[in-house]
């Protein structure tokens, strides 16, 4: 018995000013599947996923909900959740000062005469969290849940109203494995239910564990859709970026010059302890561990922005003092930290500005005023290395996808010409052909002659990258691990704290 069609949209356009972000691209998704849409950053994932739910209204199109056809001139994300269509965002849609149970009914409160009924309302929220299986205690502040917490509640939140649609945009990005596979099998109960899962993610092994179909966008055009089972990973990657990827990281540097960082003793008040690590002219510098390892932290520590108790820096050889990020930066640090949307970017700046941020001292007139000529003219320069996507320097990065932000990010500090660059998961939430572009640049630097330290839960991406490994475990160095010995079997033994007899 056929499936019903639940969403069905032909020949979508998409036109923004200066940029058509959809070109006649047609979707399915059936009742009870899960559907992979995947692509490279900027191909429209998102875009499209916004014309289904009306956030945007689509330029040329129809628009087909359970088989009726949509008015779109009138619809609306109000409209859409009336149709029983919802979406998970990978960014936080939360108010971090409220508790769980608050976000998950924020504006459908359910009242006794004037008065809120909150034990009602905590009934049903112990009800959708037994449904998803789940323990989590409602009565908690969102600020102090952790990542995978806060995407129950949105998870909870977006199930309220029975949908028979759900987006998972990108909503693994910021998860652990444990996480991951929670969200697998929430999906399974879900398409039990008949709903329909349109599943947005770059990270294609999801694709091949949890989607029953895919469909490929790029460069905003539909490219095939198709069963999972009938394609391997290979034929899906020459799809979303139109060719084979081979060599997915690039041969390692084995030219060391001298040290650029050193810390000693590094020790913070809750996250991390005695911990020594080094970084030479030309290498990449791994660090490894689970989460709650301290890996974040320690990132910040070293560019001034995280407590210690204790510990020294030098910098080629030298003892200095770091107490902020201005300071790092001056003694020639730059970080890429994972929330680049909150900690990487300013998103009311457009490409330029946030390109030439770290850097504007060195565009002055006269000592005094910006030269906005010269900033334009680096920041063009940069970004043309980096292979961004948009089309005017005066555009505002949060219309960026979230592969050209990342390089955006980078950008700033190598117009600033950093000697130590510290990335924290630089690859999270971008597409495979755009990860390939920051593991050259990365392999770039390190042949320039720059140091880079590394922070990624990917171990393929630490194994594939990283000349030496520093493995972090309950906020502790574990164990350093060089050459031959960069292996998952000696890593995975290390992140879980097993010592050798």
């Amino acid at each position: 018995m056929a499936a019903e069609n639940l969403i069905e949209v032909r020949n979508c356009t998409m036109v923004f000013p200066g940029v058509k972000a959809l070109d006649n691209v047609d979707f399915t998704l059936l009742a009870g599947e899960c559907h992979g849409l995947v692509g490279e950053n900027g191909a429209g994932k998102s875009t499209l996923s916004k014309c289904i739910i009306g956030d945007y209204r689509m330029s040329e199109g129809q628009l087909f909900v359970k088989g009726e056809e949509i008015h779109i001139p009138s619809y609306t994300v109000r409209k859409s959740h009336e149709m029983g269509i919802a979406i998970v965002h990978q960014e936080f849609q939360l108010m971090e000062d409220l508790n769980g149970l608050e976000n998950i009914f924020i504006g459908r409160y359910e009242k006794r005469g004037p008065i809120i009924d909150w034990k009602k309302l905590q009934k049903k929220g112990e009800e959708l969290l037994e449904y998803l299986q789940y323990d989590l205690d409602l009565r908690v502040k969102v600020k102090h849940l952790r990542t995978a917490e806060k995407q129950i509640i949105q998870l909870a939140k977006a199930l309220l109203d029975n949908p028979d649609v759900i987006i998972f945009d990108e909503l693994t990005a910021v998860l652990q494995e444990d996480g991951i596979q929670n969200i697998f099998r929430i999906i399974d109960l879900l398409k039990a239910k008949g709903i329909g899962i349109i599943y947005i993610s770059h990270r294609l092994d999801e694709i091949f564990e949890c989607c029953d179909r895919y469909t490929v966008l790029c460069d905003g055009k539909y490219v095939n859709s198709g069963f999972v089972k009938d394609i391997d990973k290979g034929e899906l990657v020459k799809m979303i970026i139109g060719r084979e990827l081979k060599n997915v990281y690039p041969p390692k540097s084995e030219q060391f010059g001298d040290l650029l960082l050193e810390i000693k003793n590094f020790t913070s008040p809750t996250s991390f302890r005695d911990v020594n690590l080094e970084v030479r002219a030309g290498e990449v510098v791994g660090i490894s561990g689970l989460l709650g390892a301290g890996k974040t932290e320690l990132l910040h520590a070293i560019f001034g922005n995280h407590k210690l108790v204790s510990g020294e820096v030098l910098i080629k050889g030298e003892p200095v003092k770091i107490r902020n990020p201005q300071q790092a930066i001056k003694y020639g640090l730059g970080v890429i930290p994972d929330e680049r949307r909150l900690l990487g970017l300013n998103m009311l700046f457009n490409i330029r500005d946030n390109t030439t941020l770290a850097s504007m001292k060195f565009f002055k007139k006269w000592k005094v005023f910006q030269n906005h000529r010269k900033e334009a003219e680096a920041a063009l320069e940069i970004n043309k290395r980096l292979n961004l996507r948009y089309h005017s320097l005066y555009q505002l990065v949060n219309k960026l996808s979230g592969g050209n932000q990342q390089k955006v990010v980078i950008a700033k500090w190598m117009l600033r010409n950093c000697d130590v660059f510290l990335l924290d998961e630089p690859t999270r939430g971008i597409d495979v052909g755009a990860k390939f572009e920051i593991y050259s640049l990365i392999s770039e630097l390190a042949k320039a002659g720059k140091g880079v330290i590394l922070v990624s839960p990917e171990l393929e991406e630490i194994i594939g990258l990283s000349n030496r490994v520093y493995v972090m475990y309950e906020g502790k160095i574990m164990d350093v691990v060089e050459g031959e010995n960069i292996t998952q079997e000696v890593i995975i033994q290390d992140l879980l704290g097993v010592v050798e007899a």
